[in-house]
């Protein structure tokens, strides 16, 4: 959608006027930790299929999948994860209820905390 090269734009801009604007700065080094990982959930049968590609040091990240479902008024949780080790993979987990909805995404720890470098769309099931 181009939200990365005109955020890109703004701040070349901002740091053109101001070469010390600290905001700037912050921002222009997240944008240069940007990933260009990608990680897709599907469902085949009755299994969650995870597919990832372009996971900059892998060894360091984790696939982390969530799925909820409904249970009367409120909602149960089903977390699991696993090491990322390769740039590209996939994982497949038997699904944990017979009606919700998941999304998984690959991240990893670093000095802030909990970073992620891609989000799956979420994917609900009957």
């Amino acid at each position: 959608q181009g939200h990365f090269d005109r955020a890109r734009a703004v701040l070349e801009t901002c740091l053109a006027r101001d070469p010390q604007d600290g905001h700037a700065l912050v921002l222009w080094q997240r944008l240069a930790a940007r990933s260009d990982a990608t990680v897709v959930l599907t469902l085949h049968a009755d299994r969650l299929i995870t597919k990832w590609t372009g996971v900059a040091a892998a060894q360091r990240c984790s696939v982390v999948l969530v799925a909820i479902a409904p249970v009367g008024g409120t909602a149960t949780q089903w977390v699991s994860s696993m090491r990322c080790d390769t740039p590209f993979g996939r994982w497949e987990c038997p699904l944990p209820f017979a009606r919700g909805s998941a999304s998984v995404c690959i991240g990893r720890v670093d000095a802030s905390g909990w970073s992620v470098d891609a989000v799956a769309r979420p994917l609900s099931w009957p």
